[in-house]
């Protein structure tokens, strides 16, 4: 009976910590190219602007459609408020992400993918107010 209630009482406190190191995410489209459309070489790209242990965070998923692997390359990048873009786009900045015929990934607070689908808000703009939205730069998706 100990070893119920032992059981029953982890699953609890396991559930309460998980939300409340992170918010439920609403996921946006990336708008990948200037008609709006998230969906590139049958890859949906997604970002969701939430908090982990009270920063503010955008995560990103990848969702490939298509029955093959797919390598998607790219630089992040935001959209501010007043419309500035600003973008990573240093050689050492560039992601480099293998998705599986028909998976998707994404980020959350544990963050431990390979490639780092958790982008610190604070390294594009110093207060959430000046966030508009999260984007790719020189995006490329290819066969693996």
């Amino acid at each position: 009976m100990t070893k119920k209630i032992t059981l029953v009482l982890f699953v609890l406190l396991l559930f309460f910590f998980k939300n409340f190191a992170q918010t439920n995410s609403v996921w946006e489209k990336i708008h990948l190219n200037s008609a709006g459309y998230n969906i590139v070489a049958g890859v949906e790209a997604l970002y969701s602007l939430t908090k982990c242990n009270n920063d503010d965070v955008v995560f990103i998923k990848f969702i490939n459609h298509n029955d093959y692997a797919v390598q998607v390359e790219w630089y992040n990048a935001v959209f501010t408020q007043d419309l500035k873009w600003i973008k990573k786009e240093n050689l050492t900045d560039k992601k480099t992400l293998t998705l599986n015929a028909n998976t998707e990934m994404q980020g959350d607070c544990s963050d431990t993918n390979t490639i780092s689908l958790k982008i610190p808000l604070k390294d594009f703009v110093n207060d959430k107010t000046a966030f508009k939205r999260f984007s790719t730069s020189n995006l490329e998706i290819s066969k693996k």
